[in-house]
């Protein structure tokens, strides 16, 4: 996304060029516009024109600030991405390998790593991973090859986690929603979801994050009238 923020502040540039070329030289394009004919007076350009041209290049000008200031919001919220909290430590999907591990989880060393396929490949180019801490936590990691070259899991994107309740550490989203959260309190704050696995103990639900989508999985236990959040998952989606 970041090659199309960065094409809307180029144009949002070129815009603002075009608007002040035409608030400068409002006369400049007299011979050649069919509106010459529709302000026509004695052949020469009327006062009126030279108006319209100058209102013209105004407009531009707004048009190309605007473009500018929306690359840059959404440049902004892009960047910031979908942040969970591990522990009370910011991690943002997506992400490296490298920022799990500067939170004190590791892939098993003895654990093989397989090389992920380029996505143009048309070939598996995901793979998962369980990781721990020193004190046994644990995390389930996706990685996922988006990029054009061949490389190893543990060099690709990171494009989902999943924490169990049991044996993980705490997660809690940016909207608040936690493990061990009671059923009732998740749907005050995210929505019924759509409904996912057997009985209805699992919702999944779609955020948006500028132009990203996020897949949030939640999963329940216990009785029926007292359920909790035990399993959270968090997914950017590409389309």
């Amino acid at each position: 996304m970041g090659e199309t923020f960065g094409l809307m502040f180029f144009l949002g540039i070129i815009v603002i060029g075009i608007g002040i070329f035409l608030y400068k030289n409002p006369g400049i394009i007299w011979e050649l516009s069919w509106e010459r004919r529709r302000f026509l007076k004695g052949g020469e350009p009327t006062d009126h024109y030279y108006s319209y041209q100058k209102t013209r290049g105004v407009i531009f000008i707004a048009l190309g600030i605007i473009m500018i200031i929306v690359s840059i919001s959404m440049w902004s919220t892009e960047a910031k991405g979908y942040v969970v909290k591990i522990d009370g430590n910011d991690l943002k999907i997506p992400c490296t390998y490298a920022d799990v591990e500067a939170l004190g989880y590791q892939i098993d060393p003895a654990e093989e790593i397989e090389t992920l396929r380029a996505t143009s490949k048309n070939i598996k180019n995901s793979s998962t991973f369980v990781v721990k801490n020193v004190e046994g936590k644990e995390m389930t990691i996706t990685f996922e090859n988006r990029g054009d070259v061949d490389k190893a899991a543990t060099e690709c994107e990171l494009i989902a986690i999943t924490v169990r309740d049991e044996n993980g550490p705490k997660i809690k989203l940016p909207n608040g929603v936690k493990n061990g959260m009671s059923e009732d309190d998740v749907k005050s704050v995210m929505g019924k979801g759509t409904p996912k696995g057997v009985g209805g103990s699992a919702a999944e639900y779609r955020e948006r994050v500028s132009f990203n989508t996020y897949k949030i999985n939640i999963v329940y236990d216990g009785s029926f009238m007292s359920r909790k959040v035990k399993s959270i998952r968090v997914e950017e989606l590409i389309y």
